[in-house]
């Protein structure tokens, strides 16, 4: 999922493309805001769900101070070495201001993206993931140019599978044996989506009424 040590690119190291990468995303039910560490507070209960960590290593939280911790890094939208952005978006219902969950976006210098997501079980079954990510992988092409998106998913997240597939995702892989926790052995599948394909769909569908245009906050 990584690419170890490849040189930033110049245009990375603007104050525009910083701001571009603080744009608020909307749909017609949802904002999406960058993540800062203003969210850990907020975030920190539903966070602390086990549902979320079925199917991944992870575990919840192990403070409010860590959440805090590791939402300051993430807010600066880079790794450490800045040779991958990492942009997260909190998924918030325009109608009530209500955090559902998030997006995620791993960018590497090669336009090419990892994706991920998750909405708090609460709020499961009524398409926030979807139209957040979508929204999310329209930027991505649109903004940054990103060609291809890829995403790992344990074989038996069975929703999170049916998500990808919604959205155009191919599976190209599957790694047996590929991790184990909690209590078992873990195989995960690896999804593509190419920049042409999804533009290809895209152009079939006419955007919902209210939707944005790319960029717009």
């Amino acid at each position: 999922m990584t690419q170890a040590n490849a040189p930033t690119p110049p245009a990375w190291r603007s104050a525009a493309f910083q701001a571009t990468l603080d744009a608020v995303l909307r749909t017609p039910r949802l904002t999406l805001e960058p993540l800062a560490q203003r969210h850990a507070d907020e975030l920190w209960q539903p966070l602390a769900d086990p549902r979320l960590y079925t199917y991944i290593p992870q575990d919840p939280p192990a403070s409010l101070a860590a959440l805090r911790e590791r939402f300051v890094l993430l807010s600066t939208r880079r790794s450490p070495v800045g040779d991958q952005l990492w942009l997260n978006w909190v998924l918030r219902t325009t109608h009530d201001g209500q955090c559902r969950g998030r997006v995620q976006a791993t960018v590497n210098t090669d336009a090419r993206a990892w994706i991920a997501y998750e909405v708090f079980p609460p709020h499961w079954g009524r398409g926030y993931a979807s139209e957040g990510c979508r929204r999310m992988i329209e930027w991505l092409i649109d903004t940054l140019g990103v060609r291809q998106l890829a995403a790992e998913v344990d074989s038996q997240n069975s929703a999170s599978l049916r998500l990808l597939d919604r959205l155009g995702f191919q599976r190209v892989s599957l790694r047996e044996a590929a991790d184990e926790f909690k209590g078992r052995v873990s195989d995960e599948w690896t999804l593509r989506l190419d920049a042409e394909s999804f533009e290809r769909d895209r152009a079939l569908q006419p955007p919902p009424a209210g939707t944005p245009a790319a960029g717009e906050r």
